[in-house]
């Protein structure tokens, strides 16, 4: 069975991110560019994922050439997610295995090689690839960040798993019966099934997102929240 991909599509669920979606699809561009110059037969998508939005995000996604909205009011970035790669299955032709489905959240930002690496990797016969997250840190005082980071262990063969920075062939996608429209963990418990299921997977550095630091959280238990509870823990001890 052949590795090499045809196709990419980039997924981004949205919810309200008026301010961020701006730089959030910047990266993207570039790293789309950067694809183009590597690999100029691959054809590429961008799919913003509107969420229950209610700001003007619309505006922002629509303003940019080449990136298709999809609207959604099911308010679970599960179903978001799903409804993203239904939507790049929808534009993409020929066989699934061709196609890859790079996944980021729109408070965002990747490398200039997210795209290059993850297509590198992926006609290495893998099916999934799980990378890397840091919190943005301008975004939160340097303890937090400390503590985060002690936290958190970024290396090849992590044992994170974010949504934000998740690419997988969009036939694992269909196997796995996609993200089940969690609210919560959704990337989590797709990477498991990969796992569970055999699939060649890899957990790599090599990718690494940063993704905003901001401490009011989107949904309960969420990545916001875990910086919230660093810093009110950072507050209480040097308060």
């Amino acid at each position: 069975m052949s590795a090499l991909l045809r196709r990419l599509a980039v997924v981004i669920p949205a919810r309200n991110e008026e301010l961020l979606l701006p730089r959030c699809l910047d990266s993207i561009q570039h790293a789309v560019e950067r694809l183009a110059e590597q690999r100029p037969e691959l054809r590429t998508r961008v799919i913003v994922v509107l969420d229950r939005t209610t700001d003007r995000s619309l505006r922002v996604a629509r303003g940019r050439p080449g990136v298709v909205v999809v609207r959604s009011q099911a308010g679970k970035v599960g179903r978001a997610r799903d409804l993203g790669v239904y939507a790049a299955l929808r534009w993409a032709t020929g066989p699934q295995r061709g196609t890859w489905i790079a996944n980021t959240d729109a408070d965002s930002t990747v490398p200039p090689d997210w795209l290059c690496t993850q297509v590198r990797l992926a006609e290495t016969c893998l099916d999934v690839v799980v990378g890397t997250v840091q919190p943005d840190p301008a975004d939160l005082p340097d303890g937090v960040l400390a503590a985060w980071s002690a936290a958190h262990v970024l290396g090849e063969g992590h044992r994170h798993i974010h949504g934000a920075n998740l690419g997988f062939r969009a036939d694992v996608h269909t196997r796995l019966g996609g993200f089940g429209g969690l609210k919560l963990h959704e990337d989590r418990d797709f990477v498991l099934a990969a796992a569970a299921a055999g699939l060649p997977l890899l957990a790599t550095d090599q990718i690494r997102v940063t993704t905003s630091g901001r401490l009011h959280s989107r949904v309960r238990n969420g990545f916001a929240d875990f910086l919230a509870a660093k810093s009110l823990d950072y507050a209480e001890r040097t308060g």
